[in-house]
């Protein structure tokens, strides 16, 4: 369980569910999710199985939090959660305020209100804009366009349906110098699409294919300092725009991102004390890296 910032100083208990589920078919060349997943369709009754699991153990009342149903791709796609499942999901979700499921721009359709109309708690849908850049966005193997993303949004708002994205600092074949106003910019397009969430993730090399790049010199990982920039820049301007969109850096596996070991422990808590108030604060600064 986490406590995610839903505004300033404010947050709201959630319990993150990493199900097992059938592998993601659109394989995005930054991804690694597909290492924690199945190459075959998920059985009808794991999901739930696994929910149930997980929920077992709970002793606090539930009423306000929410609960993340991720399964590495797309709760749409019939192979990997299986619509028999739905109606025992829901059942499952019913105690909670809000319900987060994960799913790709294109797959934002009819299929989701039928899921949404089995809910009580709100749905809201998690989708991996990654980048405001079309030319970036179209050497990732994702299957998206821009005009894809806004589709979804534009579906999304007009059937009450909350959207949260995902924004990466630093994509294979981007200019490494720009990745922070990369990052900064896709923010502010989710966020003007509609967005009430944003999270900003370092993108990881730790799959065959991410090693290949780096050895070509076609994506060099992104550092600590970045991060924490992307984070405060982010936050300065939605601020500015009074979008009322949450902002914020993940910190998932946050101590691999490479980084200065004289400033690591700075950036980092500068980095969750801006992911909790919503507030831009003071980037760190270092003599020894000269950040």
């Amino acid at each position: 369980m986490e406590h995610e910032a839903i505004g300033e100083n404010r947050t709201r208990p959630t319990l993150t569910l990493l199900l097992t589920a059938r592998r993601c078919p659109v394989e995005c060349v930054f991804c690694d999710l597909w290492k924690h997943n199945h190459p075959g369709a998920t059985p009808v009754g794991s999901i739930p199985h696994q929910i149930r699991g997980a929920t077992a153990s709970l002793t606090s009342p539930v009423g306000t939090w929410a609960i993340k149903l991720y399964n590495g791709g797309n709760f749409t796609d019939p192979l990997s959660i299986p619509p028999a499942d739905w109606p025992e999901i829901a059942e499952l979700c019913k105690p909670f305020e809000r319900v987060i499921v994960e799913n790709h721009a294109t797959m934002c359709g009819e299929r989701l209100l039928r899921f949404r109309d089995l809910l009580s708690p709100q749905l809201e849908v998690a989708v991996g804009l990654e980048t405001s850049n079309p030319d970036v966005l179209a050497r990732q193997q994702k299957q998206m366009t821009l005009d894809d993303f806004a589709g979804a949004a534009e579906f999304l708002q007009r059937n009450e349906i909350a959207l949260r994205c995902f924004v990466m600092l630093q994509l294979p074949h981007a200019n490494p110098k720009k990745c922070v106003d990369d990052a900064v910019q896709a923010v502010i397009h989710a966020a003007q699409a509609g967005a009430q969430f944003v999270a900003i993730i370092p993108t990881r090399s730790d799959t065959p294919a991410m090693q290949k790049l780096i050895a070509t010199g076609e994506f060099v990982s992104p550092t600590l300092m970045q991060l924490e920039t992307a984070l405060h820049d982010s936050l300065s301007q939605i601020r500015t725009d009074d979008s009322g969109c949450v902002v914020t850096a993940d910190t998932w596996d946050i101590e691999m991102v490479r980084h200065c070991p004289t400033c690591q422990d700075a950036r980092i808590k500068n980095i969750q004390a801006m992911n909790s108030r919503q507030q831009s604060l003071p980037v760190s600064r270092c003599d020894r890296c000269g950040s």
